[in-house]
């Protein structure tokens, strides 16, 4: 009796994997054929013309050493902060890891423009055309993936190797050299992997904190597709990105399968108040380093939205109702926010509900087609998808680059690994015989999932659902190429902002920013109440 239930839940899971497959293979299909058109057209010498040049060589070498200094100088911080974290307790720690990981929910455009406002023109300090505020402005981003991951793995170090370590004469330099640190160096380089990823791809920090001066592969993408009209040549570096992406996944994978086999502890080791002065001097350094790396940057951003003149006031706060002449944006701030919340809530539906049947699937199937297709959205940046979904709908004969709905799809396609994330944990851990039970008793499939299925997977489901709202919320790199100029989003709307000289349009975008990061709070505050602390964020 369960079969043809089973059947036809595979059969919807199989057709949503299909989606995603399509959704990520046409714009990449599309970026393949504009740059390898025939008939010897200058499209088909792109390859050529691009691999060939001096400076394209020059911006991946840039990229991939700018990518490593941030994997380096986030694991460096955040590998001894994880440590601590985990192996003592005190008034605060819970708080202090929570703080670690806002700036990673937080729109990229919302993290550039704090760092824009501490490390900018008017910051504190003005490192205007350096890789400084960048490389900060990173560790800030990943630290929380770093903290996440390492913090995990020293939570579960068996308690009898550091006994038996100190039996046989070793010192605590000696247990961490000979005994931890091997243990723990698989997670580290995990971590170090997608940090460097991550920083692999970053498009809205670099646009807004590089000034124009420093470029890498994405931001070149942008540049060449949107302002010098190349897109033979913009599809050539979007294909070279895409290549780099999948290699690191895939050392990432080996990686984590690695770590996993290293896992497993027999008695965990709690974490043990603070003794000694050497304890309250490293936790007041964790401290410290925390709040100079995620909460100055938020602090400066909030003083510069109130900076008026010489004075503080609310006058940026005000003005977001209205255009300022001057900054390039056609609408007001506002209205860009609204458009922000009506993409985002459809990008959200149009992911959980691909998401969800997709993630039933590959639970069942571990290892199977269905789990390595969902992984595609994350072996394409952000960049390619918009560029490839602008390359596709807008050829002759059915030209579609004004349709409202592409850039709800492109951002969806971008949350949808954060919903499959959430979700497929959950279904798997689930019994399957509450489920079968209720088919034997004579439950039909909707009866089933309203009584059964979506209580059981509720948290996973809230968690999954806000992750990829405030995703589709803050997405920069995929709707900055499809966007209107008259339906721009938030993080759009912030970057024209930051484009313009001048006071107006700098304080608009900072207040901007942060009402964004006060939407993204919001929201993820509802859902850790609503899905409990489990469900709120993805591991990592």
């Amino acid at each position: 009796m369960t079969t043809g239930p089973l059947a036809r839940r595979s059969l919807i899971g199989t057709l949503a994997v299909t989606l995603v497959f399509l959704a990520v293979a046409v714009p990449v299909a599309a970026l393949l054929w504009r740059t390898v058109a025939p008939g010897g057209t200058p499209e088909g010498d792109a390859f050529a013309r691009m691999l060939g040049s001096a400076r394209t060589w020059r911006l991946i070498g840039v990229t991939v050493a700018q990518a490593a200094a941030s994997c380096v100088v986030t694991v460096a911080v955040g590998t001894p902060l994880a440590w601590f974290l985990a192996r003592r307790t005190f008034p605060g720690a819970g708080l202090l890891r929570t703080v670690v990981i806002v700036p990673f929910v937080l729109p990229t455009v919302v993290v550039g423009a704090a760092f824009a406002s501490l490390l900018g023109a008017q910051g504190v300090i003005d490192l205007r055309g350096t890789w400084w505020p960048i490389l900060a402005a990173h560790l800030c981003f990943n630290l929380a993936v770093v903290m996440r991951t390492v913090g995990a793995r020293v939570a579960v170090l068996d308690a009898h190797l550091e006994g038996a370590a100190r039996t046989l004469g070793a010192g605590p330099v000696g247990y961490l050299r000979r005994v931890a640190l091997p243990l723990i160096t698989p997670a580290v380089l995990a971590a170090g992997v997608i940090v460097f990823l991550f920083c692999l791809t970053s498009f809205g920090v670099i646009v807004l904190l590089g000034g124009g001066s420093v470029s890498t592969v994405e931001v070149e993408i942008w540049i060449r597709a949107t302002r010098q009209f190349d897109l033979p040549g913009a599809g050539v570096l979007a294909l070279v990105q895409v290549g780099a992406v999948i290699a690191t996944l895939t050392v990432h994978a080996r990686l984590t399968r690695h770590a996993a086999r290293d896992g497993g502890a027999s008695r965990r080791a709690a974490p043990r108040r603070l003794r000694g002065v050497g304890d309250r001097a490293a936790a007041f350094a964790v401290v410290a380093t925390v709040g100079l790396v995620t909460l100055a940057p938020l602090a400066a951003l909030v003083v510069q939205s109130l900076r008026v003149g010489d004075g503080l006031g609310l006058a940026h706060w005000r003005n977001l109702g209205t255009v300022t002449a001057g900054t390039s944006l056609a609408v007001a701030p506002l209205d860009a926010l609204f458009v922000s919340l009506v993409n985002a809530a459809v990008a959200m539906a149009v992911a959980v509900g691909l998401g969800l049947p997709a993630a039933v699937l590959a639970a069942r199937r571990p290892g199977g087609l269905a789990d390595r297709a969902l992984l595609l959205p994350l072996g394409v940046s952000a960049t390619t998808i918009g560029l490839g979904l602008l390359l596709a709908v807008g050829r002759p004969p059915v030209d579609l680059r004004r349709a409202w709905w592409l850039v709800p799809a492109a951002q969806a396609l971008v949350a949808l690994p954060l919903v499959v994330r959430v979700l497929v944990p959950a279904i798997r851990s689930a019994p399957l015989r509450l489920e079968e039970s209720a088919a034997l008793l004579g439950a039909g499939p909707v009866a089933r999932w309203w009584r059964i299925g979506l209580p059981v997977h509720r948290r996973a489901i809230v968690a999954g659902s806000g992750l990829a709202f405030v995703a589709c919320l803050g997405e920069f790199g995929a709707t900055v190429f499809l966007a209107r100029s008259n339906r721009p989003t938030a993080p759009v709307a912030i970057e024209q902002l930051l484009s313009r000289p001048g006071a107006a349009g700098y304080g608009q975008a900072m207040a901007m920013a942060c009402l964004l990061a006060l939407l993204c709070a919001a929201v993820i505050v509802v859902v850790d109440r609503a899905a409990g602390a489990e469900g709120a964020a993805p591991g990592f």
